[in-house]
Parts: C-alpha cells; structure tokens; sequence
C-alpha cells in the first residue's frame, strides 16, 4: 500500500471521503479557532489533561470540552482568563489603533520590548548571583539583538529596492545568496 502524503488534515479527510469541498469547509472552521487552538495547544504541551484542566479551573470536564470545540468568537474573555490562569501561563492582548501609521505602531511595539528586556535585568538582579542564570539572560540578550538585526536587515534590503531600484537586481542576487540566521535558545 502506498502511503499518500498530506499537507494538511482536511486534505486527509478530503481524500477519505472523496469529496473536496470537505476541505475547504474543513479548511473554513480551522480560521475561526485559532486562539483555542493555541489553548489547546498549551494545555496539552503542558500534559494536563481535560478533566485535570476542569479540576484547576473548579468546573466541569464538559465545560472544557466546549470550550475547545467551539470558536474563538464564542469565547468569553472570563473563560479564558480562568484558562490560562489555571495553565500559569500569562496573557497580552495588544489593543493597536489601525487607524495610527504603521510607524506608529511599530514605535508601540519597541517600547513593549524594551519592557519585557527590562523585566528580564530585574531577574538578573534577583537571583542573587547565579552566574549560569545571568548567564544565559545575557546570551538571550545576544539573541534578541542578532535576530532583530537580521530581520531588520531583510527588510531594510526590500526598502532600497524601492528607494534605489537601479540597484534591485544586484541586491536580489545580495538576498539569494544570503542564508537567514535565526539563534534560538536552547
């Protein structure tokens, strides 16, 4: 038998029931979940089990139940405070005025960095020395900088292609040959 490859789950189930149109209404409800699916993706990262979550959240298993098979625009926001509280994971929600230019928003968007940098040398502070601790806050802080620099620099490479087009094409080659370098932590 050979083994057929999928992109996605509704394509699966599309091709076991020989009917197309069952991927895209497939395709349709996985746009509307995408907060629960991230829920339900850290629930389960975190090995807790519906009934455990239910426990945590002093509700029923069938609450849960529902709260992951519905959409995101039944979600109350309540009910996914107590969510998340119960994972001891946080929660952001970025209000951002599309009406402001996108520099703007950009400029939001650093000082909230800066922020959370800031809370990370508050760490740094209290842990009374631990070199191993500071020392990988430091070794993060190398990371942020790299990667902020290397996407920074893609997109500032789109820019001068359309503030210097006659040197988009020598620049093009530039960006093929360059590899993306992405440091994550380990």
């Amino acid at each position: 038998m050979d083994k057929q490859r999928f992109s996605s789950a509704a394509e699966a189930l599309a091709s076991i029931v020989g009917d197309d149109t069952v991927k895209d209404a497939i395709q349709e409800e996985v746009c509307k979940t995408p907060l629960i699916d991230t829920l339900v993706r850290m629930r389960m990262q975190k090995g807790i089990s519906q009934k455990r979550l239910a426990e945590l959240m002093q509700c029923t298993p069938s609450k849960i139940s529902r709260l992951e098979s519905s959409t995101d625009d039944t979600l109350k926001l309540s009910d996914i405070k107590e969510y998340v509280r119960a994972l001891s994971i946080g929660m952001s929600i970025v209000l951002e005025d599309n009406d402001l230019p996108v520099a703007d928003q950009i400029r939001q968007h650093v000082f909230s960095i800066h922020e959370k940098l800031e809370r990370l040398v508050k760490i740094a502070n209290e842990v009374d020395g631990d070199s191993e601790i500071i020392g990988k806050i430091n070794q993060f802080y190398g990371e942020v900088l790299l990667n902020f620099l290397v996407k920074f620099e893609s997109s500032h490479s789109k820019l001068r292609m359309v503030v210097e087009p006659e040197k988009s094409s020598e620049t093009e080659v530039m960006l093929e040959n360059s590899k993306e370098l992405v440091v994550t932590a380990e």
